[in-house]
């Protein structure tokens, strides 16, 4: 066999084996691209299930709270109950506090972390007190968009409102309104989902602003707008997310990411949990290493018996 011949067989062979190296580490990426994004939608979607859970729950003991005989009467013992709600609660951190209005909105009863009573201050203009007293039944509770709280031991704090109406012989008095304090509310569902150290969380309301971040907390209060302003395409990608009744995900040319929604009441927010493309590139260089490895130590043999086999000839 000429030379050349064996030489250019050789080279074959070679090239051969670096164009698969390069077609399986395309294969590898890929998998490990789609394993994240399971992940991500695995842990999205447990949390998003956990903290509807929270407020179902929280919801239904308000609307207990609200049809106690004590809420009725409005004497002693209703600042007695008011106070054991929050007591029993007080350690989770979450809750601030939980007042009663009159059937103007005014609040007239308050127990909170504090002590404090603040009493006096019109709640009329929220949300909750309009449905409670235009649309509401006994027993049921309603899910307010966070606000700032005005009193308390949550005042000037981004809160949720859950409220459930009062009733004296069949007519509106009344609202029961708690507050769940939303930064350690969001920390404490959110703050430790990872799938790697480079994972981020997203909390935004319906209207794309953000809620909560365990990597941008000064950013709380922006629109995804201004907070990806250089992120067009994820940015997009959001707000196309905004209005889905179910999870997804997406993949942009920085980011992985997956969302869920969660419905509370007449209200969605919208969970993101993203990591960064580069994350793919570093699971997959150990792949990538062995391989190489593999296709120089393998070259260098081929070549070797080559060399042999030429001199041979």
């Amino acid at each position: 066999m000429p030379a050349w011949a064996l030489w250019f067989g050789l080279i074959s062979i070679v090239m051969l084996a670096a164009a698969f190296y390069l077609v399986l580490g395309r294969g590898v990426e890929a998998s490990i691209t789609r394993q994240l994004l399971k992940r991500e939608q695995t842990i999205a979607r447990a949390e998003v299930g956990n903290i509807i859970l929270f407020f179902q729950r929280f919801g239904n003991s308000v609307a207990v709270l609200a049809q106690l005989s004590s809420i009725e009467r409005r004497d002693a013992s209703t600042v007695a109950d008011m106070d054991i709600f929050v007591e029993q609660r007080r350690d989770s951190g979450l809750v601030g506090g939980v007042v009663l209005t009159d059937r103007d909105g005014v609040v007239q009863f308050n127990s909170n972390v504090l002590g404090t009573r603040d009493l006096g201050k019109s709640l009329a203009d929220r949300d909750f007190f309009i449905w409670a007293k235009d649309k509401a039944k006994k027993g049921e509770y309603f899910i307010n968009k966070p606000v700032i709280s005005r009193l308390g031991g949550s005042e000037d704090q981004p809160v949720v409102l859950v409220a459930s109406p009062v009733y004296q012989n069949g007519v509106f008095a009344g609202v029961v309104a708690a507050s769940v304090k939303l930064a350690p509310l969001a920390e404490q569902f959110f703050g430790f989902m990872k799938v790697s150290d480079l994972t981020k969380a997203y909390l935004v309301d319906g209207r794309g602003d953000l809620l909560y971040s365990n990597s941008v907390p000064d950013g709380i209060g922006l629109n995804i707008s201004e907070l990806f302003s250089g992120e067009q395409t994820f940015s997009d990608r959001i707000k196309t997310a905004l209005s889905a009744s179910e999870e997804g995900q997406f993949q942009t040319k920085t980011h992985l990411a997956a969302y869920s929604p969660i419905s509370l009441g007449a209200q969605t927010w919208l969970l993101i949990i993203s990591s960064p493309v580069q994350e793919v590139v570093d699971l997959a260089t150990p792949f990538y290493v062995r391989q190489a490895a593999m296709l120089i130590l393998t070259s260098f043999t081929i070549l070797l018996f080559g060399v042999i086999a030429t001199k041979e000839v």
